[in-house]
């Protein structure tokens, strides 16, 4: 039967008012306003295509497939504010903007009203987060994004306002599933802080090796580019004054650089210079060499201390770890492999294990373990750390990134990274860039070839409750003015761009938290009640675990007995760690302890007691203890009625 001409003219207007419908989706309309004409039910025809208007795609085949998809897609929005106007009552609109417009959004309270689930159709889609404000109310001076989807965060951002109506996120890939949009506004009087550009590069022999002079020129005009503030370089071998000379070309007196030699040492000159670290604000002290023989010295790590014009101090320190041991190669090996179905060389152990049996896991042991603490007793100041670590990511390589490009399935516990991690660092690049499938980058190599896996083996780190990370990027393609140039890039590294705001800590609310730091093992002497030879006390206090303290057993001098540590200093002593004999025999493991602590290796009081588990992993008790020299572990207990300590630390915190 034919259609009636007004029904006729619905679906008309229908397709003009959406002209993307297909044919199939036109003639499911036609059949499905003829079905109401036969029945004679045209006003409610009328009212239900007056619904189609507005979601035509309900009545197509679509509907089923959505009515069989089970994944139900939301947004939750939350805001919070904080700071010395964060008690107003104030209004906000958050909204989630995508490519097909707006997704969808809220009107929230900072009273009440603070979170609402809303649905979303814009899973796939590139989208961002607008924040704004209604009625009389401002947005904060810093206003702090984060999205996480079921997985983890996808995006973060911080945005200083300054008087714009609206902040805006990074923009991210919209998921299916559940999204969490938090926002919270910090309200502070006065400035802030600084704003500041680090960027790190390995140029690669000098920046020579890519193409002689010409190439050290190039490089000069890509840092010069980028602008940074703060510039950390490795294997500068004797380019680092030609680079100075060329970034202050031209510039004012406030925009100039100081360059800082980091590899001082004698043995090192002239031509393996290898960090430097330049720096548009003033140097207020170089660090001295900390050698570590047959390990490491100035070649692999120190530092500088800056200021800010805001008077803010920050740590600045360039690091170089060793390079054998490939760690990336062996996984890109693995990468290959396994997409061609050829037997594995290595095994996911093996794999890590390059970072274990060279020198990379003991070297950043010791520059977070003894460098770090003794350079920054008593500084609470913030720390930026860059440089080539020869190694990847823990965070990049794990489960939640196992079917990323390139990874295969590869779930990798990279040890160096995570101790960065473990002691409090961020990495920069992938905090601004939280999905590693999105945003692999790769820093090896722009010159050979990025291969089968990812590379990312360079990184700009950072530490304290003052630095705010805005974004960060690789740069790894030549400018325009360069591709004429036959190489394929500058270095056989990528470098790495990062933007910060460096908070004045007096614009930061309440007091700074205080950091732990171990006693530096090399002051502290040690005396015990019993030990047998070859295992004195002071080989609990080494730095090395493969010696060990151990109570006599020929003939058995029975426990109790105990161990003092005369610390070399007067410290505000926060715990101890003990760990177990390493070479995982039965004896020795004390499992009831007291500890006691003096000022003068006289009069001690007791600190703490308690029992621990009998078995080889770490202890430590906690404890608070001012104005201390002296820390005296007695077993009380232990396997075998003997006690042993393959190292023995003390941590402590800096006195106001």
């Amino acid at each position: 039967m034919p259609m009636d001409s007004s029904l006729r003219a619905l679906v008309v207007s229908v397709r003009k008012k959406h002209p993307k419908l297909n044919r199939k989706e036109v003639a499911g309309l036609e059949k499905f306003f003829a079905g109401f004409v036969r029945r004679r039910a045209v006003i409610v025809a009328l009212i239900l295509a007056l619904l189609v208007m507005s979601a035509p795609r309900f009545f197509t085949s679509d509907t089923a497939e959505a009515k069989g998809n089970s994944v139900k897609n939301t947004v939750t929005f939350s805001v919070y504010a904080e700071g010395d106007r964060a008690s107003l009552p104030a209004k906000y609109f958050l909204e989630l903007k995508c490519e097909g417009g707006t997704a969808a959004r809220a009107r929230l309270t900072t009273r009440g009203n603070d979170t609402l689930t809303v649905p979303h159709q814009a899973a796939g889609q590139k989208c961002e987060i607008r924040a704004g404000t209604s009625g009389k109310a401002e947005l904060g001076n810093e206003v702090r994004f984060t999205v996480s989807s079921e997985e983890g965060v996808i995006a973060r951002s911080v945005v200083y306002p300054e008087g714009a109506a609206e902040a805006v996120s990074s923009d991210f890939r919209a998921p299916s599933g559940a999204l969490h949009v938090d926002v919270e506004h910090e309200f502070r009087e006065g400035p802030l802080g600084t704003r500041i550009r680090v960027m790190e590069w390995n140029i690669w022999g000098g920046g020579r090796s890519a193409g002689g002079e010409e190439n050290v020129e190039n490089i000069i005009e890509v840092i010069r580019h980028e602008n940074p503030d703060i510039l950390f370089t490795i294997e500068t071998y004797e380019s680092g004054e030609k680079i100075l000379e060329g970034m202050n070309e031209g510039l004012p007196e406030h925009l100039r650089y100081t360059g800082t030699k980091v590899t001082v040492q004698p043995a090192h000159q002239p031509k393996n210079d290898n960090l430097w670290i330049f720096s548009r604000f003033p140097v207020v002290e170089q660090y001295p060499v900390i050698a570590h023989p047959g390990l490491m010295n100035d070649f692999h790590f120190g530092g500088i201390k800056i200021q800010l014009p805001d008077g803010q101090e920050v740590n600045l320190f360039n690091t170089w770890l060793y390079h054998e041991g490939w760690a990336w190669g062996a996984v890109n090996q693995t990468v290959g492999e396994i997409k061609y179905g050829i037997p594995r060389t290595y095994t996911n152990a093996e794999i890590v294990a390059t970072d274990l049996q060279p020198r990379r896991i003991q070297m950043i042991r010791k520059i977070l373990g003894e460098n770090l603490p003794a350079y920054l007793a008593g500084d609470r100041s913030p720390i930026i750390m860059a440089g080539d670590f020869n190694t990847l990511s823990a965070e990049d390589w794990s489960e939640r990134f196992a079917n990323a490009p390139g990874h295969e399935g590869l779930v990798l516990h990279w040890p160096v990274t995570e101790l960065m991690q473990e002691a409090g660092f961020t990495d920069t690049y992938r905090w601004a860039n939280p999905d590693a499938a999105a945003h692999p980058g790769s820093t090896w190599s722009p010159y050979t070839g990025y291969g089968m896996a990812p590379g990312r083996i360079d990184y700009i780190w950072t530490k304290g409750r003052e630095i705010r990370v805005l974004g960060s990027y690789t740069v790894d393609q030549k400018l325009p003015e360069h591709q004429h140039r036959a190489v394929p890039f500058y270095s056989d590294h990528a470098a790495v761009v990062t933007d910060l705001m460096v908070r004045n800590a007096e614009s930061l609310a309440g007091d700074s938290p205080l950091e732990e730091y171990e006693v530096p093992w090399r002051q502290i002497t040690a005396v015990s009640t019993s030990e047998h030879v070859g295992y004195e006390a002071y080989r609990a206090t080494d730095g090395n675990l493969k010696t060990m303290w151990h109570t006599e057993w020929a003939p058995l001098e029975p426990l109790p007995q105990s161990i003092t540590l005369d610390l070399g200093g007067t410290y505000h002593v926060t715990g101890l760690d003990y760990q177990t004999r390493t070479d995982f025999k039965p004896d020795g493991i004390i499992t009831e302890y007291a500890v006691y602590v003096s000022s003068d290796g006289f009069t001690f009081t007791q600190a703490a007691t308690g029992e621990w588990a009998h078995d080889y992993s770490p202890k430590k008790v906690n404890f608070n203890a001012p104005a201390v020299r002296f820390v005296k572990l007695e077993a009380l207990q232990g396997s075998g009625n003997v006690a042993s300590a393959a190292e023995i630390k003390v941590r402590y915190t800096p006195t106001p």
